[in-house]
């Protein structure tokens, strides 16, 4: 490793059998895998929609208290009100973004050769409450053969974490390559 190089920090988890913190870590690690060593530009277009609408109720939230400090309770009552249902209408339309736009997608990305796009990735993911199997679908496109593949998948992730709750890279890494290579081997069987 060169000295301008650093070793990334272990991923761990406190407990490697709650289904929340493992879906947070492998939700990341997903993402660091497709995009680094896999070389997929991933898409943040979910992450900007809910951002803008994020900003825009912290605008409106602060406008509205601005308003109320420049004049009086009773003279920005009015203002206040209409905030607050403009408000809940933003985070109504987040809701419903993140549940029918977004749904369970967990990456998406765009692999480039010489600048031009050849393949995209998109991954979706659902883990249960109580269950280390995290049910994965995986849909490949070669965008110069216009063809598309799709591969479920239901890996145990409690086994890519250690007795101490540390992400083991190495094997994570190796059933996701060779879910990839099964992925792009079935494209072109077709």
């Amino acid at each position: 490793m060169s000295q301008t190089e650093t070793a990334s920090e272990p991923v761990q988890v406190s407990n490697k059998y709650d289904s929340t913190q493992i879906k947070n870590a492998v939700d990341d690690e997903l993402s660091r895998y497709f995009s680094e060593d896999q070389k997929f530009t991933q898409s943040h277009t979910h992450t900007d929609i809910k951002l803008l609408l994020g900003y825009v109720s912290c605008f409106i939230a602060g406008g509205s208290f601005l308003y109320e400090y420049k004049t009086s309770f009773n003279d920005a009552l009015t203002v206040t009100t209409v905030c607050v249902v403009i408000y809940w209408i933003i985070q109504a339309i987040s809701f419903a973004y993140g549940y029918f736009v977004e749904k369970d997608e967990l990456f998406i990305g765009t692999k480039k050769v010489d600048g031009k796009a050849t393949s995209t990735l998109k991954i979706s993911g659902k883990i249960d409450k109580y269950s280390p199997i995290y049910k994965l679908c995986l849909n490949y496109t070669d965008i110069s053969a216009g063809k598309t593949v799709s591969h479920n998948i239901e890996p145990n992730v409690a086994t890519w974490f250690d007795t101490k709750g540390v992400l083991v890279k190495q094997t994570m890494d190796s059933e996701l390559n060779s879910y990839l290579s099964t992925l792009v081997q079935k494209l072109h069987q077709e």
